[in-house]
């Protein structure tokens, strides 16, 4: 269990700088480009889209490295556990973006883990629209 906190925290912690940062550099980017109105938020919807993407990969890796080490903890299908590092990916996307469970469940401590990148997709996605908000309010003209 502390392994799953503790990669948990990392995972966290890496999605949030990276995530603050590709917000940040967005408009640094477009400033120095001087890229204007919608052009402006369309780069800012894409490396949005890019950054959530590189979380849930990270996830992905998280579930794939904890799946490797601890037999306690598994991801299972229909057809037993899995194993491979995209179906980790997979069930990543499926919790980041609260699709729920469905042919890809977590059993044992790794629950905790699933259950935080769920609150941590539905935070980082209500941040995205937030800052995409701002950005069409300030730009759309």
């Amino acid at each position: 269990m502390v392994l799953i906190l503790a990669t948990s925290l990392l995972v966290i912690s890496l999605c949030v700088i990276s995530h603050l940062e590709s917000l940040r550099r967005i408009t640094i980017l477009c400033d120095w480009l001087n890229i204007k109105g919608r052009y402006r938020i369309t780069i800012s919807v894409l490396v949005a889209i890019l950054s959530h993407t590189i979380h849930v990969w990270l996830f992905g890796l998280a579930y794939f490295f904890i799946l490797s080490l601890e037999k306690a903890n598994q991801i299972v299908s229909l057809d037993g556990p899995v194993s491979s590092f995209l179906d980790c990916v997979y069930f990543s996307f499926a919790n980041y973006t609260s699709l729920g469970y469905g042919d890809l469940v977590p059993e044992g401590p790794i629950r905790f883990m699933a259950g935080t990148e769920a609150l941590v997709g539905l935070v980082f996605i209500a941040w995205t629209a937030s800052f995409l908000y701002l950005k069409m309010e300030q730009y759309w003209k």
